[in-house]
């Protein structure tokens, strides 16, 4: 009976482990996208673009490529 007990306790500090590592990743997927999301916004400042004529679905997208093609960079930063 308590080997059962205990599987199960070892069992539920994995899976609360695992919840934390899924909120980390979320998180730091979230930061990314937020940090490339404002790197374009900069870009399209700089090309003398202005933002608002870009819809929020434009914008992510065009963070979501940027994300592709500057993974390395974003998460270092």
């Amino acid at each position: 009976m308590e080997v059962l007990v205990t599987t199960k306790l070892t069992t539920n500090s994995t899976a609360r482990e695992l919840a934390q590592q899924l909120k980390f990743r979320a998180c730091l997927g979230h930061a990314v996208l937020y940090s490339a999301r404002n790197k374009v916004k900069d870009q399209l400042r700089a090309a003398g673009l202005r933002i608002s004529g870009f819809s929020a679905r434009d914008l992510t997208a065009l963070a979501e490529e940027y994300v592709q093609h500057h993974r390395e960079e974003l998460i270092e930063a």
